[in-house]
């Protein structure tokens, strides 16, 4: 009885042992991969306006799309946890041989002026609603895209 406790114990250790080895070799990867995606980063050299256009949830991951303009219009997405950032403006860094290798930059939001947007690439366009219920009449607004 005393040999079959002691085996337990034994096995128990043993896979506690090989457990935390497991936990510490995962660990050690994930910041390995961050030190290393951090390092890829900082080659990026491109750095221009993003406009966040929508937040999508699909199943358990949540995501913005966003869009920015070198040389030609650039759609990408980033993984995300929270979804008060649509129509907001943001730094975006970017690979300048390749602008498809993009992030960008969520700790603070931008509040650009017209000049810098067009420089940026985004042009302002004009909409019209039409409001039935007060004054039958269409109203002007616009957005930048």
């Amino acid at each position: 009885m005393e040999e079959k406790n002691d085996a337990k114990a034994n096995y128990l250790a043993a896979a506690g042992f090989i457990l935390v080895i497991m936990l510490m070799i995962l660990f050690s990867r994930k910041d390995v991969d961050h030190d290393q995606s951090e390092k890829y980063r900082k080659t990026f050299k491109g750095e221009t306006i993003g406009l966040i256009t929508r937040a999508k949830y699909h199943r358990k991951t949540r995501s913005l799309r966003y869009y920015f303009y070198a040389n030609k219009k650039v759609l990408s997405e980033v993984s995300i946890k929270d979804y008060g950032r649509v129509n907001n403006f943001y730094k975006v860094k970017y690979d300048l041989n390749n602008p498809e290798e993009n992030y960008i930059v969520l700790e603070e939001e931008l509040d650009p002026d017209s000049i810098s947007l067009v420089k940026a690439g985004f042009t302002k366009t004009k909409y019209y609603i039409y409001d039935a219920g007060v004054t039958c009449k269409y109203i002007e607004y616009s957005k930048w895209k």
